[in-house]
C-alpha cells in the first residue's frame, strides 16, 4: 500500500537484470515499515518473470557463522536447492583459519553457476542480523553484479545498525547499490490500508487513536486488531466506542496516554507501548499450555524446532503442537516446516520483553541443560548459557568440556566467550582447568583474536601444567604469534617445546620452526626442515614428513636448484596423498612445484601447478592464497602476458594477505607501468621499502622497479647501481644466483654505461651457475652477457633466440634491440634496422612505450632509423583483446560461469572476474549477455589457447 515509487524502482531494475547486466537495491527503515512487503512483491512479480529466487533472512540470537546465507532458501526444485546444501555444514577439520573467506568464495562460484542458466533474484531480509562473515559474503558477491543477471535485494532497518552493517552498507552504496529509504505512509494511506483491512473507511476518532502509529503499517494494523472489540462499523465507517466497563483507558491499546517507554531488556529500542500491549493482548484468549510454550520459544529464539521445544519444555511433540497451533491461528507464530518463527521480530520482541530479566535467564540455563543432555548442537547450547548471564555449576563445566572441540570448530567466538566463563568458576587446583584452558585458547585462535589467545596460553602455562596440556599451550602460543606476525617470537616457543625432553609431537613443532625460519629468510630452516622429516618418518606422520619435505623443497629452490626443488616436491605431494592442508600447519607446496617448473622452462606445468594451489587454498587453508597468485602474476609477467599479470595480481588483492604478499603485487603492477611510460601512478610506491614479511622473498621487486623508474627518468648510472648492488649483495633471503633474472636489465644498463667491469663480473657469475642442468633462461642471460661485453651481435641474437624458445618477449626485445645496434656499429645498417623493428614489434606487443622510445632513441643516435613501424595495439575492440580474455569471451558465450571458465584456462574465478572487466571495457558492453552477443557477431566463440600459453 502507498509503495508505488519502490515498487516501480524494483520493476526498472528486473528490466535491467533480464538483459543480463546486474543490479541492486537496500531499502531501509523502521521495523514494520514494510520492508519485507517489498520483497515479497519483488519475488512474486521474479518468479513471474521467470528469475530463479533464492530468499533469506538473517534473525537475532543466531551464533554460528553466516547466520543470513545460512537460511538461504531456494526454489522446490532439488537440484536448485542442493546449491548452498552442505556449504556450511563444516567439520572439526574445516574451521580455522580462512574458512569463512573460503565459504564465501564458495557462496559466489555458486550463484555464478546459477547466473549462467537464469537470472536470479536474490532477496535478503533483516540484513541488519547479519555477521561479519555474512557482509564479507555480501560485498564479495557485490563486485560480480556488473556482470551477471543478479538482483540483489535487500532489506535493513535503518536504527540500531551495527558498525561491520554500517561499514558495509557505505561500501556497498560506493559501489553501485541504491539506498532506498521506506518511509511511513501518508494519511490517505493509512486511510486505504484501513479501508481494505476493515472493509470500511475509517473515522477521524479511530484515526486519532492510531496516530501513535505513527504511519507505520505493521503497528497500524497490529493495533486496530488489538481494538477489534471496541470497533464498530455502520454506513461504510468504522469508529471506535468509549472504552469496555472495567477497562481502564490505559489498558485500551492505541490509547495517547499510555506512550511511555520500557527500559531495554534485549538489546534492541523498546517498542513503544501502544505496540507492546496491542501485540500482547492476542495472548488473552490464548490457553495457559499456549502462553507457555511461547514464552519458552522467545527466549530460544527467532526461530525454533518443535522438537527443540519439546525438549525444553520437557512435553511430547504433540501436546506442545497442539499448543503452537494456537499461536499459529492467531498469528503470532508461522509454520514454515523446518521451524516455527514469529511473524514478526517485534512480536518475538513484545514476548521478550514481557518476561522478567530472571525468567529469561532460567528458561536460557534449562534450555542449554536440556538440549545439552539431548545432544544439541555444541554451538546452540553455548548460546543459551552465554544469553543466560549466570554463573556456571559443575555439572554443566563437564557437559561443556565433552562438547568444547566442536563448540571451538563451530562457532569459535562463542566458544571463547562461554568457555572462557567456565574457566573461572574453576578453582586453581582443579584438573580440568588445563584441558579447559587449551580449548579456550583455541577458540580465540580460531576466532581471529591471536591476542587473547596469547594472553589465555600464557596464563594457563604460569600454572605448569602437564603433558599433554602443556605442549597444547605451547603450540597455541606459537601459533598466536604466528597470526600476530611475530615469527621470530613463534619460532623461540617451538624452540622451547622441542627442548622439552617429553613433549609428545616434535615433527610437528619442527615443521612449524622451519617455516617460520624459512619466512623469515634464515638458514635454521634447513636443520629444522631435515628433523621434521626425521621426526615424521620415526612416528609414521606422512603429514609432517610432507611439510618438512616441502620446506627442503623451498630451500634448493632459493639456492637455484630447481631440479631438486621439483623431486623433493613431488616426493611432498606424494607423502600428503588425499590429505588436505591443516589449518594450523599450513604449507605450499604446489607453489613450490610452480616456481621449480617456472625455472625448468615448463611454463604450462607451472600454471597447472599454480592452479592446483589455489584450488587447494579453496578448500579452507588459505594463508598462502596470495602467494600463489604472485607466483602466477609472475609467470605471467615473465611469459609476456602482462595484461594477464595485472589481472593476475587485482585478483590476489582482494584476498586476505595473511603473509604481506600484497606488496609484491603492487610492485609487479610497478614494473609493469615503467616498462609502458607511466611513471606517476607508482611513484611513491616505488621509493618506500618493501619491509614487510613477504618482501623478505619479494623485496627485489620493489627494488627493480625502483631502478628502473631511475632510469626512465633520466638517472640510467643510480639505476646501475641500485640493479648491480642488489644482485651482487642479494636482496633479504633472495641470493645471487636466484636473481640472474635481473641479469638483462644490469647487462643491458651496464653496455650503456660502457661500465665493463660489471658485465665482466656478471658475466663470471653466470658462468657458475650455467651447468649441464640449468635452465635455458639461465644460458640465454649468459649469451646476451657475453655479447654485450663483447659486442658480438651474433652472440646477442643467439640470446634473442634463446629467449624465444622459452617466450621471453621482453628479454628477446632487449637481445634484438642490442643486436640492431652492434650491428650498425659494424655498418649493417639493413640488418640493424629489420632486427630493430623486430625488437619494436616484441615492445609494441608489450604495449611497452618506455621500452619503444628508449630503443628508437639509441638507435636513431647512430644513424638507425625505422620508417614504418607498426601501429601500436588498439585500446579498445575486439583487436585490444589479448588471447586470454579472448578464451574467456569464447567461453563466456558458450554459458560458461566464471568457476567452468577458470577450471578450464587454469585461472582463479577472482581472476576470471577482473578479466571480464577489462573485457567489457574495452568492448563497451556492460553484461555477459551483450558479450556473447558480440561475440557471436564477431565468430569468437571459439576457444583460444589455454591462459597457460597465451597471452
Amino acid at each position: 500500500m502507498g509503495r508505488h515509487a519502490e515498487i516501480a524502482h524494483l520493476r526498472a531494475l528486473r528490466t535491467q537484470v533480464r538483459s543480463g547486466r546486474g543490479a541492486s537495491v537496500m531499502f531501509e527503515g523502521e521495523p514494520g515499515i514494510g520492508k519485507s512487503a517489498l520483497l515479497d512483491a519483488a519475488a512474486r512479480a521474479c518468479r513471474a518473470e521467470g528469475f530463479l529466487v533464492v530468499r533469506a533472512a538473517a534473525a537475532s540470537e543466531q551464533e554460528a557463522a553466516f547466520p543470513l546465507f545460512r537460511s538461504c532458501q531456494g526454489p522446490e526444485d532439488p537440484v536448485w536447492a542442493a546449491g548452498f546444501s552442505g556449504l556450511f555444514q563444516e567439520g572439526p577439520d574445516a574451521a580455522g583459519t580462512g574458512w569463512e573467506f573460503s565459504a564465501a568464495e564458495q557462496i559466489l562460484a555458486q550463484v555464478d553457476v546459477w547466473c549462467e542458466q537464469v537470472p536470479v533474484a536474490l532477496l535478503l531480509d533483516d540484513v541488519h542480523w547479519a555477521d561479519s562473515c555474512d557482509l564479507a559474503a555480501l560485498c564479495q558477491l557485490h563486485r560480480l553484479v556488473p556482470q551477471i543477471p543478479l538482483l540483489i535485494a535487500a532489506a535493513a532497518r535503518s536504527t540500531a545498525q551495527s558498525g561491520a552493517v554500517t561499514a558495509a552498507r557505505r561500501g556497498l552504496e560506493e559501489r553501485g547499490m541504491t539506498v532506498v529509504p521506506v518511509p511511513a505512509l501518508a494519511e490517505e494511506e493509512v486511510v486505504q490500508l484501513l479501508t481494505r483491512h476493515l472493509g470500511a473507511k475509517p473515522s477521524a476518532a479511530l484515526l486519532e487513536r492510531l496516530s501513535a502509529a505513527a504511519g507505520n503499517p505493521l503497528f497500524v494494523t497490529e493495533m486496530v486488531t488489538a481494538l477489534a472489540d471496541s470497533l464498530r462499523i455502520a454506513n461504510g465507517v468504522a469508529d471506535i466506542q468509549t472504552a469496555r466497563p472495567g477497562l481502564r483507558d490505559e489498558e485500551v491499546p492505541g490509547s495517547r496516554r499510555t506512550v511511555t517507554e520500557i527500559s531495554d531488556p534485549v538489546g534492541q529500542a523498546a517498542l513503544p507501548r501502544p505496540l507492546k500491549d496491542a501485540i500482547l493482548r492476542r495472548l488473552t484468549d490464548l490457553p495457559p499450555e499456549t502462553r507457555g510454550v511461547l514464552d519458552v520459544a522467545a527466549v530460544m529464539g527467532a526461530q525454533v524446532t518443535l522438537s527443540d521445544l519439546s525438549v525444553v519444555t520437557g512435553t511430547g511433540v504433540m501436546r506442545v503442537w497442539e499448543a503452537v497451533r494456537a499461536a499459529v491461528d492467531v498469528g503470532l507464530l508461522s509454520d514454515t516446516g523446518d521451524h516455527l518463527t514469529f511473524r514478526h521480530d517485534l512480536v518475538h520482541q513484545a514476548l521478550l520483553e514481557n518476561l522478567s530479566a530472571d525468567t529469561r535467564t532460567a528458561l536460557r540455563l534449562q534450555a542449554g541443560n536440556r538440549l545439552a543432555r539431548a545432544g544439541a548442537p555444541p554451538a546452540q547450547i553455548a548460546g543459551y548459557l552465554r544469553r543466560a548471564r549466570s554463573p556456571i555449576d559443575s555439572r554443566t563445566v563437564d557437559t561443556m568440556l565433552d562438547t568444547a572441540a566442536a563448540m571451538t570448530h563451530q562457532a569459535p567466538a562463542l566458544a571463547a566467550d562461554v568457555l572462557g566463563r567456565a574457566l573461572t568458576t574453576l578453582s586453581g587446583d582443579d584438573d580440568r582447568r588445563g584441558p579447559l584452558s587449551v580449548h579456550v585458547a583455541e577458540a580465540h585462535l580460531r576466532a581471529g583474536e591471536p591476542a587473547e589467545a596469547e594472553k589465555m596460553a600464557r596464563e594457563a602455562l604460569g600454572n605448569s601444567p602437564a603433558e599433554p596440556v602443556s605442549s597444547q599451550l605451547r603450540w597455541l602460543l606459537a601459533q598466536s604469534e604466528y597470526q600476530q606476525g611475530r615469527l621470530n617470537e613463534a619460532a623461540q616457543e617451538a624452540q622451547t617445546a622441542l627442548a622439552c625432553p617429553d613433549t609428545p609431537d616434535p615433527a610437528r613443532f619442527h615443521a612449524f620452526a622451519a617455516q617460520c625460519h624459512f619466512l623469515l629468510g634464515r638458514p635454521a630452516a634447513g636443520e629444522h626442515a631435515r628433523r621434521a622429516v626425521a621426526a615424521g618418518e620415526a612416528a609414521g606422520d606422512a603429514y609432517c614428513t610432507a611439510h618438512g619435505t616441502s620446506m627442503l623443497a623451498a630451500l634448493q629452490l632459493n639456492a637455484l636448484r630447481p631440479a631438486e626443488a621439483l623431486e623433493l616436491t613431488d616426493q611432498a605431494l606424494l607423502l600428503l596423498g588425499n590429505q588436505e592442508i591443516r589449518a594450523d600447519l599450513q604449507m605450499a607446496p604446489h607453489f613450490v612445484r610452480g616456481l621449480a617448473l617456472t625455472e625448468l622452462d615448463r611454463g604450462s606445468e607451472a600454471h597447472l601447478a599454480f592452479d592446483r594451489g589455489l584450488h587447494a587454498c579453496d578448500r579452507g587453508a588459505n594463508i598462502f592464497l596470495t602467494w600463489y597468485h604472485v607466483g602466477k602474476a609472475n609467470l605471467h609477467f615473465n611469459e609476456g602476458c602482462w595484461d594477464d599479470a595485472l589481472a593476475e595480481a587485482s585478483a590476489g588483492l582482494e584476498t586476505i594477505d595473511y603473509l604481506g604478499l600484497s606488496q609484491a603485487l603492487h610492485s609487479q603492477a610497478a614494473l609493469i607501468a615503467v616498462h609502458r611510460g607511466d611513471l606517476d601512478t607508482y611513484a611513491d610506491l616505488v621509493e618506500q621499502p618493501d619491509d614487510t614479511l613477504g618482501g623478505t622473498h619479494c623485496a627485489f621487486l620493489r627494488l627493480w622497479a625502483r631502478a628502473l623508474t631511475r632510469e626512465a627518468r633520466g638517472r640510467p648510472d643510480q639505476a646501475l647501481d641500485l640493479l648491480f648492488n642488489a644482485w651482487q649483495q642479494g636482496v633479504n633471503s633472495m641470493s645471487q644466483p636466484f636473481l640472474y633474472r635481473m641479469g638483462p636489465d644490469i647487462a643491458r644498463l651496464a653496455a650503456a654505461e660502457a661500465d665493463q667491469d660489471k658485465l665482466r663480473r656478471l658475466t663470471h657469475a653466470l658462468e657458475t651457475i650455467d651447468t649441464p642442468g640449468a635452465s635455458i633462461d639461465v644460458h640465454a642471460v649468459l649469451l646476451l652477457c657475453r655479447g654485450m661485453q663483447s659486442a658480438d651481435a651474433q652472440e646477442v641474437l643467439q640470446a634473442a633466440e634463446a629467449f624465444h624458445r622459452t617466450g621471453r618477449v621482453l628479454y628477446e626485445a632487449y637481445s634484438r634491440e642490442a643486436a640492431a645496434q652492434f650491428l650498425a656499429a659494424e655498418g649493417r645498417t639493413t640488418t640493424a634496422r629489420a632486427v630493430l623493428q623486430a625488437a619494436l614489434t616484441l615492445y609494441e606487443r608489450l604495449d611497452a612505450a618506455w621500452d619503444v622510445g628508449r630503443a628508437e632513441q639509441r638507435l636513431a643516435a647512430v644513424g638507425i632509423r625505422v620508417r614504418r613501424r607498426a601501429p601500436r595495439g588498439p585500446r579498445t575492440g575486439w583487436d585490444a583483446l589479448t588471447q586470454t580474455e579472448r578464451a574467456i569471451v569464447a567461453h563466456v558465450a558458450q554459458g560458461c560461469s566464471n568457476p567452468d571458465v577458470g577450471a578450464r584456462l587454469f585461472l582463479s574465478p577472482r581472476t576470471v572476474q577482473f578479466h571480464l572487466s577489462t573485457i567489457f571495457t574495452k568492448l563497451g558492453v556492460s553484461s555477459r549477455v551483450e558479450l556473447a552477443v558480440s561475440a557471436r557477431q564477431h565468430g569468437a566463440n571459439e576457444a583460444d589457447s589455454p591462459a597457460g600459453t597465451a597471452c
